[in-house]
C-alpha cells in the first residue's frame, strides 16, 4: 500500500475519486503545495486504526501485558482458537 504524492492544484478536480479510493482500496496520498508536504488524505477507517494504535503504544503497561503475552505465544502458550470458542460456549450455558 503506496501512499502516492499529489498536488493541491492536481487534488481538487479528483477529490471525489480519491477520497473513493481511499475508503475503498485503503490508498493514500501526501498532498503537497509548492512541493511541499502539507496534509495526507487517507481513509477514515485506517484513520481510526492510526489513533487506536497510538493509544495502545502509549499505555506502558498494556504494552507490556502485550509483549509478554507474545512471549508466551512464542514459548508454545497461549489457547487455540477452537478453545476459547469451547470455553465461551460452556460459560455461556
Amino acid at each position: 500500500m503506496a501512499t502516492e504524492t499529489i498536488s493541491l492544484t492536481e487534488l481538487r478536480p479528483r477529490l471525489s475519486d480519491l477520497i473513493d479510493r481511499a475508503h475503498e482500496h485503503f490508498d493514500r496520498f501526501l498532498i503537497t503545495r509548492h512541493g511541499r508536504a502539507q496534509a495526507v488524505l487517507l481513509s477514515s477507517e485506517e484513520f481510526e486504526g492510526l489513533l487506536e494504535t497510538l493509544d495502545i503504544l502509549s499505555d506502558q503497561e498494556l504494552v507490556r501485558q502485550l509483549v509478554e503475552a507474545d512471549r508466551e505465544l512464542a514459548a508454545g502458550g497461549g489457547h487455540s482458537l477452537e478453545e476459547v470458542r469451547r470455553a465461551t460456549s460452556r460459560a455461556r450455558g
